[in-house]
């Protein structure tokens, strides 16, 4: 019996045709009164639940027509009238005096959010990045709204505002498109879906007059967090610090941290970063408000970020080298009180009144005067990651303050690390990788810490290996294959290197065996995520598959899958789980099950008990009828394979729209016509359906800031060709 990859249930095993899952995808029902759709399966008499109208079983197969680029138009306003609307509330938070308007301010930018996840969701498109219309379109709908509301009740009446003239925008475009067409069905749809925010803003209203609960009032402590930056209702017994149990306890003479040439002592880290701490109160920051360390990876990296938990606020690292319109979406979303960048170039108002410059920032901490370290309720916001994004916009998790007391666990009982190594990985500090495994486990621990501000490419991260002489070296795959290539890897066990370990993307067998035969260490895979922030999974030498590390408990959502040898999604558990997404409902439902991180990875239990990764949800593809899992056809076409630098495979539709796979690759120099013909062969060995139909060349693979590839972006390519 097949099962669907996405929930395991059983389906039909059907050569051709199409196959049904309505599992985690309700049904949904278009009004065909007033234009309202709402997701279910069953609603009583089919009837619109806001107006009593008619409904009928939205068809997604209208959005082929001639008229869908028009209707996407029509879904991208919306996007933009949400961004608009966040970036408004977002502002004026940034700006208030007042904690309780503040916290309202940032409860409406959050359901702009939810409102653009729920069109995301429906329409199965990405939030988009603005278009060039996008301030014309954001003035139509916000025009005459002036400044900001000084007080709650006037708040509630511009969001109602904003709301309705939202739903008249949208109504208007529906009158001026023809009858029947999909471009008036959607812009129909979104005047509704604006109808009802403002409706429940309004009911809203009405409670929050009459001193009674509503639904913008969260009894979920943990959402609570997330939104306001601080719980609710929490007791008083368990108050802790982040940073300060991070730094406080260790010999203050011990080196903490090396850095192009300068070394800083763990009582020397503690002074700069509560003095730190102190510029940013005396510059306004309150407990809750959000700190942007936008910097190279550096010493002043880590004081910024150390010295904003240790003040209150919520730390969030940035890629210095963000792309323009992900950063002004990041900004938008935000609402960051403080900017810490080496210029404020590329940040717009009202953001950039905010940024503190490197070179003034450094002058700042040296005048200012240590203070003491703000104690909080441990689930208290500390910090935020942003996802990596293979799969659209990066969502920003929050993690907790009681996060960095068991920080160190796995590194110590599952790698070995003790006080006495020094610690290097070749990622970025604003990637949860090396973020947690070598800046917090490493502080945690009491190690050397040996940051190199330099982007890694395999040469600058091997002269750092020889220069600096690190004990414990983190990389990722697609970096340990490329040391290998360039003939890079041979001198690591020469420089003092003791164990290395790998994750951030899955680690192909092969690399692991040809990275031991080249270099004699050995190498530790690990499977971690920016949820759960350590390496939960681990596999040493010996191991069968990768293994729950000290204090996680895993169990497979689909049992039956897994003993059938299924792939299936994990339950982990785990007290390093954050708190949540900022502003994403749905993924956190699905994300956050019953206390434990459900992530999208699947996973093949071992014959030894353990776990092998099986791609996400959609690297296991039906192609002519059969499963084809690309993760494990990547690994057979390029294992071993002299030449090969890279290589993946992505679903795509062929000349007739069925599936198909694609196999992109990239050779070394002068490499190319051998690897193809090799890849070839290895082709025609196959089975029929997962034969690539298309084997393209590429210069190099698309990755993520972080390394991970973006399999949609060489699906964009073929659609493009």
């Amino acid at each position: 019996m097949m099962r669907c990859p996405k929930c395991h249930q059983p389906l039909a095993d059907q050569d051709e045709g199409l196959y049904i899952c309505c599992a985690d995808a309700p049904m949904q029902w278009h009004c065909t009164g007033c234009g309202k759709v709402s997701e279910g399966f069953a609603f009583p008499y089919g009837r619109c639940p806001h107006c009593g109208g008619q409904l009928a079983l939205r068809d997604e197969s209208t959005r082929a027509d001639g008229d869908e680029a028009t209707a996407m138009a029509a879904v991208r306003t919306a996007f933009e009238i949400e961004l608009g609307g966040r970036a408004f509330y977002q502002r004026a938070a940034v700006d208030c005096d007042d904690n309780a308007l503040r916290a309202l301010f940032r409860r409406f930018a959050v359901m702009e959010g939810e409102h653009m996840e729920t069109l995301s969701r429906r329409y199965h498109l990405e939030t988009p990045n603005p278009s060039p219309e996008f301030q014309v379109e954001t003035a139509a709908i916000h025009a005459g709204l002036g400044d900001a509301p000084r007080d709650p009740e006037g708040l509630f009446r511009i969001a109602i505002a904003l709301e309705k003239k939202a739903a008249g925008f949208f109504a208007a475009r529906a009158e001026r498109t023809a009858p029947a067409s999909a471009e008036r069905r959607f812009y129909e749809e979104l005047a509704a879906e604006e109808r009802e925010h403002a409706e429940i803003l309004a009911s809203e209203y009405a409670r929050w007059r009459a001193r009674l609960p509503g639904l913008l009032a969260s009894g979920d402590p943990f959402a609570e967090a997330v939104r306001t930056g601080r719980p609710r209702d929490v007791a008083e017994d368990v108050q802790v610090n982040a940073a300060a149990m991070l730094i406080a306890a260790h010999d203050p003479g011990r080196i903490a941290i090396e850095c192009a040439g300068e070394r800083m002592t763990y009582g020397e880290l503690r002074d700069r970063v509560a003095r730190a701490a102190a510029v940013w109160r005396a510059r306004g920051l309150r407990p809750g408000d959000r700190v942007a360390v936008k910097l190279p990876d550096s010493l002043d990296w880590v004081v910024c970020w150390l010295g904003t938990i240790w003040a209150g606020g919520i730390a969030v690292g940035v890629n210095p080298r963000v792309p323009t319109p992900e950063w002004h979406y990041i900004l938008e979303e935000a609402g960051f009180n403080v900017i810490v960048a080496e210029s404020a170039d590329d940040t717009p108002e009202p953001w950039r009144s905010r940024v503190i410059p490197l070179a003034e920032g450094r002058r700042a901490v040296a005048a200012a005067q240590p203070v003491e370290p703000l104690i909080v309720h441990e689930d208290t916001p500390a910090f935020w990651l942003h996802t990596s994004g293979t799969s659209g916009k990066p969502k920003a998790v929050v993690h907790a303050h009681r996060c960095v007391r068991e920080v160190g666990r796995i590194s110590a009982e599952r790698m070995g690390i003790t006080a006495s190594d020094r610690l290097y990985a070749s990622s970025k500090l604003f990637f949860a990788y090396p973020l947690t495994n070598l800046l917090l486990a490493g502080l945690r621990i009491g190690a050397t810490l040996i940051i190199d501000p330099q982007w890694p490419t395999a040469q600058s991260v091997a002269e750092t290996v020889t220069a600096t002489r690190p004990t414990v070296f983190f990389s990722v795959p697609s970096l340990y294959r490329n040391l290998l290539h360039e003939k890079l890897a041979t001198g690591f066990a020469a420089a003092g290197v003791r164990r290395c370990v790998s994750a951030g993307e899955a680690l192909p067998q092969s690399l692991r065996t040809a990275w031991r035969d080249a270099t004699r260490l050995p190498m530790i895979d690990g499977y971690g995520a920016s949820e759960v922030l350590v390496l939960v999974l681990t596999a040493v030498d010996g191991d069968d598959g990768l293994q729950p590390s000290p204090g996680t408990a895993v169990e497979p959502v689909d049992a039956d899958a897994a003993a059938a040898g299924m792939p299936t999604r994990l339950l982990i558990g785990s007290a390093m789980q954050a708190l949540g997404y900022l502003d994403r409902p749905a993924a956190q439902a699905d994300s956050f099950r019953s206390g434990r991180f459900c992530p999208a990875d699947l996973f093949l239990r071992t014959p030894g008990g353990g776990w092998r990764f099986a791609g996400r949800e959609d690297s296991l593809v039906k192609i002519k009828g059969r499963w084809v899992n690309l993760v494990e056809l990547e690994e057979r076409l390029g294992a071993g394979l002299s030449g090969l630098r890279e290589g993946a495979a992505v679903c795509i539709p062929d000349a007739d729209g069925m599936d198909a796979v694609a196999y992109f690759f990239a050779a070394g120099d002068g490499d190319g016509e051998k690897v193809r013909r090799a890849l070839d062969e290895r082709i025609a060995a196959l089975p029929h359906y997962q034969r690539p139909a298309l084997l393209h060349a590429i210069e190099t693979l698309p990755r993520t800031a972080t390394g991970k590839l973006l399999r949609r972006k060489l699906v964009e390519q073929v659609r493009a060709g």
